[in-house]
């Protein structure tokens, strides 16, 4: 994939570094801010739109999924096999929770999920929809995080739980 992909994103900064074998559907729903990596084995599926932003690496493995909005801020770090979900299914009616079903069979649960500028996902995390992971907060490996996260926190567990705090970053852009 790749650079055949470039021409077709909604918006593609300079210096983004798109690896060979990442996997990007509908590109035109798909903002790549400056100098930020999209490593191999990245999947995205955009749903109502991705924007990365400028600086933001996504690790090898990555899964950007759902039928909602995903906005990943400046300088953030996604690491590897983690999963970022913008819609999931409800489970609360008594529906089916497959894709692809008639009318009334299933219902999906849409949301916006937001990484602000300078956080950080260790490896292996699941993050839900309608969650906002605050400024420079870092999330550790194999967190599930099903609500929003305080900027400059770390948070830890399943679910995921704020165990101390970060420095907030002094380098000027």
């Amino acid at each position: 994939m790749g650079d055949n992909v470039r021409q077709k994103l909604k918006k593609c900064g300079q210096g983004v570094r798109l690896y060979p074998l990442s996997k990007i559907c509908k590109p035109e729903l798909i903002e790549l801010g400056d100098f930020c990596r999209i490593s191999d084995f990245v999947f995205i599926w955009p749903g109502l739109g991705v924007r990365v932003g400028r600086y933001s690496d996504l690790q090898p493995h990555v899964t950007i999924w759902g039928g909602g909005e995903t906005i990943i801020g400046d300088f953030v770090s996604i690491a590897v096999g983690t999963v970022l979900l913008s819609a999931v299914y409800s489970h609360k009616e008594g529906l089916r929770m497959v894709d692809h079903l008639p009318e009334g069979h299933s219902k999906a649960i849409y949301g916006k999920l937001v990484i602000e500028n300078d956080a950080y996902i260790g490896a292996n995390c699941t993050i839900m929809p309608n969650v906002t992971v605050g400024e420079g907060a870092v999330v550790g490996a194999h967190s599930f995080v099903n609500r929003d996260l305080e900027p400059w926190s770390i948070c830890v567990g399943s679910p995921c739980k704020k165990i101390g705090e970060r420095p907030k970053v002094i380098v000027k852009d």
